[in-house]
């Protein structure tokens, strides 16, 4: 089977979409579980600064706010905030029904309820007489979740804490018979394959809030966060690699380190399968050395960068953390580096991977081929949303969409709104869903348009490989963009403002005589009537006219009492300039007449013309009205 035939099995694809909708429901919470973990290490009896009055915090905030919270979102997810209430009633029998922290239990009982809601919702919709809406929304939700509540109180937590007991018991008898190394063997290739979140949101980390309640640490927290093997893993492609891997592997390095990052390593062991077997012997070395110790970690640290394990790491497991993730790093330095010495690479590997079907990459829409010209113009709305999705929505795409939106805003695009999110929760206004090729099929089905098109990237932070996107948006955008470009030309040219409004080589003796010219302009050519002079007289009276750069805008008042006919803008050159001030000189003056606002578009083009100074000299020295009019249609 071909990697990348692999790489999209429907087994696997089914798998991590179960586990982006477990991280979608830990992901936006987890800055409350961060806040919790820093109480926790400070406050608890063996805890950095003991104090028994704010240690009675960290159990409610465990045992009822965490499981809440999980509920809250898993139904928000499911069904929007009336998915979101039923899943947090819900939750609060599976919580009130076992003595355990039922996180996992707000994990079922969440989405349940909020899924039984929305086909409820479904079901009566447009059925409903009207005034009765809110009636059946109100006793609808309150049914349904009073009946899951009571459920989940009488059979779902007592099945549930069974089960928690079970795996528990299972992973203590692992701890104490020194075989939770074996934990490697399946969590390395968990971590490329973007399983990881199945096994650390869906499984060790109940277990280890649960451990960590009772012992004030767990060592399960750092199964997927512990960085220091992948970091030795990374560092051997650094000496012993080739090509582009060799290269951009510190970049990694760093990026995994210090971002937490972790999503930036995958790429390289796809790219050279065997070298996960260092960073499977770099982790079980770290665990059996956490378990002879006594490391691990006072809650989730995540990202699972160096300084988020210190933060999270409490007083009594300093030791152990630092041995146990250093010999990680070194024992996965040590066999990378002799599995690139025995089993060299026969070619430059490059980490950013060869994600393509075929002879072409995969830029689908439902059943569009996004390399069909064809397909290209079946779609014909400009680009004006791009969602950049990652695993859990907050790492990796978020630095994805800040390399998209430097590139567009290069391109000229940078009224295009770039934002990040989990492949598992595309929003339905995304014109674009730009994502690793893996998670493709993922983010097409939770996308809920038609429209979207999915193009796949293989490195978030390589700007080269958004050239498809670029050039995608330069595709759907290039029309809308002619049109304007044509529609304003003809604007400065024919409507508002043309060579019969431009008077050039004028002198005045004061300011109001050059805004009487300027008034006058726009009075003879039939924008406005005679006393709209003296509107703009009196406006510079109240408040000065003078706007910098050596520019004028003189204009009418607010109330312009019937004196415009029509907009209109007119241009006094002033060579020798007139004095605002001793420091203000105006060399151009802007005469502004605005008709329901529509001369906006060419005000906003002669403004942003006139921004910079060399223009406004430009102006001041051009020797013919064209001149000036071609300045200003080069914006």
């Amino acid at each position: 089977m071909a990697k990348s035939d692999f790489n999209n099995s429907p087994v696997l694809t089914k798998i991590r979409h179960f586990g982006g909708i477990m991280s979608a429901m830990v992901m936006p919470n987890l800055g409350a579980f961060v806040g919790w973990g820093l109480m926790a290490a400070l406050f608890i009896p063996h805890g950095w600064m003991p104090n028994a009055q704010l240690n009675q915090l960290v159990a409610p905030i465990l045992n009822y706010v965490f499981p809440l919270l999980i509920g809250y979102t898993a139904g928000y997810n499911i069904h929007g905030q009336r998915g979101g209430v039923i899943g947090l009633f819900a939750s609060m029998g599976v919580i009130v029904g076992s003595q355990v922290t039922m996180i996992s239990g707000a994990m079922i009982m969440g989405p349940l309820a909020a899924w039984v809601l929305k086909k409820f919702d479904n079901a009566v919709e447009g059925k409903i007489k009207p005034g009765f809406e809110m009636f059946v929304n109100n006793f609808s939700l309150g049914i349904i979740g009073a009946f899951f509540c009571i459920l989940a109180f009488l059979a779902i937590g007592p099945i549930i804490r069974a089960l928690i007991a079970i795996i528990t018991s299972g992973v203590n008898w692992a701890t104490k018979h020194e075989v939770i190394p074996l934990l490697a063997v399946f969590m390395a290739p968990a971590q490329v394959l973007f399983l990881n979140n199945v096994v650390n949101h869906g499984i060790l980390a109940p277990i280890g809030f649960a451990q960590a309640a009772h012992a004030g640490k767990s060592i399960m927290f750092l199964v997927d966060s512990n960085c220091g093997p992948l970091l030795g893993t990374l560092l051997s492609i650094a000496i012993f690699g080739k090509g582009k891997a060799k290269n951009t592997a510190p970049t990694a390095m760093f990026i995994a380190g210090i971002a937490g990052i972790g999503e930036v390593y995958f790429p390289f062991v796809l790219g050279n399968p065997i070298m996960i077997f260092a960073t499977m012997g770099g982790l079980a070395v770290s665990l059996y050395l956490q378990v002879l110790l006594g490391g691990g970690l006072i809650g989730v640290a995540s990202p699972g960068s160096l300084i988020n394990i210190a933060l999270m790491t409490p007083k009594d497991a300093i030791l152990g953390n630092f041995i146990s993730i250093v010999a990680g790093f070194l024992v996965a330095l040590a066999i990378g580096s002799f599995l690139l010495k025995v089993f060299p690479p026969t070619e430059d590997i490059d980490p950013t991977l060869d994600l393509s079907v075929g002879d072409k990459k995969v830029k689908t829409v439902s059943s569009f081929d996004l390399s069909s010209t064809k397909d290209l113009q079946m779609l014909k709305n400009p680009v004006k949303n791009i969602i950049v999705a990652c695993d859990s929505g907050m790492g990796s795409s978020a630095m994805g969409a800040s390399v998209l939106k430097g590139l567009l805003r290069k391109n000229g695009f940078a009224n295009i709104t770039v934002l990040n999110s989990s492949a598992n929760n595309i929003p339905k206004d995304a014109d674009i869903v730009v994502t690793l090729e893996p998670l493709i099929e993922r983010a097409k089905a939770s996308s809920q348009s038609k429209n979207t098109a999915f193009i796949p990237i293989n490195n978030f932070l390589e700007e080269s490989n958004y050239n498809d996107v670029i050039e995608f948006v330069q595709s759907r955008n290039k029309q809308e963009k002619d049109l304007k470009t044509e529609a304003h030309q003809s604007i400065i040219d024919k409507s508002l403002l043309n060579e019969n409004n431009i008077l050039l080589n004028q002198k005045f003796n004061s300011v109001n005589d050059a805004i009487k010219a300027t008034g006058k302009i726009l009075v003879d050519n039939g924008y406005v009537t005679p006393d709209y002079i003296d509107q703009m007289i009196q406006r510079n009276n109240d408040l000065p006219v003078y706007v910098g750069n050596h520019v004028a805008v003189p204009h009418g008042l607010e109330d312009d009492r019937g004196a415009i006919i029509k907009s209109g803008i007119s241009i006094v050159q002033v060579p020798n300039g007139v004095p605002f001030s001793e420091n203000e000189i105006a060399y151009v003056f802007v005469g502004v007449a605005g008709k329901n606002n529509t001369h906006l578009d060419i005000l906003s083009t002669v403004s942003s013309t006139l921004i910079d100074e060399k223009n406004v000299e430009k102006v001041r020295t051009a020797k013919s009205a064209h001149e000036i009019l071609e300045l200003f249609n080069k914006k």
